[in-house]
């Protein structure tokens, strides 16, 4: 499939389109390039850079899959929501290596590093303006409130992860917080947002939040895990970069409560000790005291539940597919 910008036949408007098996994937990346056609220079350049730079499109994918449960899989504007979902993921990606400083994303320089911050944060917010340039359409408008809170959750539990670096006396309960908000409501938003736009009624739609709810908390649970256990180039960064950060995920939060250990990590986290034999001690610990299994299995907990929503759901293959990206996470650590 082409890449080029003017290639692409613009969002279908109005009418029905067949989107079936992969030909969903075609669908999306052929309508988030018509989506930025109309950029010149360097913005141009930007954009191309962020999409050529690949993705798994999760998020436009729920809400294509979880409108198609209530539609008859033609309707124009669940694409239109589908793309300005990523759209706003692709926005968020770009601010957060602002944030971070982080000189590459998905194993290529990041926007930041090639055009600079001043530049990176206007790519941004132009992303963000064609975003809601799309659900602005009548059609799609019905998803404009649930991306509004995806944002909103974003900004707030990224606020949060800030102020509770390097805090070894983070609970549960504030772990749980942040990454709902930071991760699992963008989710969730996705998957009631193409529920809405579809016509599914609120108790349809408060499942398929469920079910999208649940599967955000698994997601970034099993990305904590794989950020000690999980293979360093495919990641795209080094084991512990999280806790270097001072981000304390689940393995050493629940580590943090083991008598033994607990004590040791706590020291080190505060005198920022992240030597690399520091981290390959840590690694060896979580494994050791089971932080890494326990995790593992709240995250399969998440999993389980998710699909459980999905159960109570109208079942056709866009079910099978919900399911199978509940199984798919499953697979990324065993």
């Amino acid at each position: 499939m082409t890449t080029q910008l003017g290639k692409h036949e613009p969002l279908p408007q109005g009418k029905h389109f067949d989107i079936t098996g992969f030909a969903e994937f075609e669908a999306i990346e052929s309508a988030l390039h018509h989506a930025i056609a109309d950029s010149e220079g360097i913005v141009r350049d930007m954009c191309l850079h962020i999409l050529n730079a690949g993705g798994k499109r999760i998020r436009p994918l729920l809400v294509l899959y979880s409108g198609n449960l209530f539609s008859d899989g033609n309707k124009a504007e669940l694409l239109q929501t589908a793309v300005a979902a990523e759209l706003i993921h692709m926005a968020s990606l770009v601010h957060d290596d602002i944030i971070d400083g982080s000189p590459y994303r998905r194993n290529k320089p990041s926007v930041n590093k090639v055009w600079g911050n001043h530049f990176a944060v206007l790519c941004g917010d132009y992303l963000f303006a064609k975003a809601f340039g799309l659900l602005s359409d009548p059609g799609a408008a019905a998803g404009m409130s649930y991306m509004v809170e995806a944002i909103q959750g974003m900004c707030y539990g990224e606020i949060l992860q800030a102020s509770d670096k390097y805090v070894t006396s983070i609970s549960l309960e504030a772990y749980y917080n942040k990454i709902a908000k930071k991760t699992a409501l963008f989710i969730a938003r996705c998957c009631k947002a193409g529920a809405v736009v579809a016509g599914a009624d609120g108790a349809q739609t408060d499942l398929a939040g469920q079910y999208g709810m649940n599967l955000g908390y698994a997601f970034q649970i099993t990305d904590d895990v794989l950020d000690f256990c999980g293979d360093a180039a495919a990641m795209g960064k080094p084991a512990g970069e999280d806790l270097m950060q001072g981000i304390l995920t689940l393995p050493v939060i629940l580590l943090l409560r083991h008598d033994a250990y607990g004590p040791w990590i706590r020291q080190m986290i505060q005198n920022r000790a992240f030597s690399d034999e520091n981290i390959h001690r840590v690694k060896l610990i979580l494994e050791e005291t089971g932080s890494i299994k326990k995790s593992y299995e709240i995250a399969e907990y998440h999993m389980e539940r998710a699909k459980a929503a999905l159960r109570l759901l109208p079942q056709s293959r866009y079910t099978d597919m919900l399911s199978g990206l509940a199984d798919m996470l499953q697979t990324r650590v065993n």
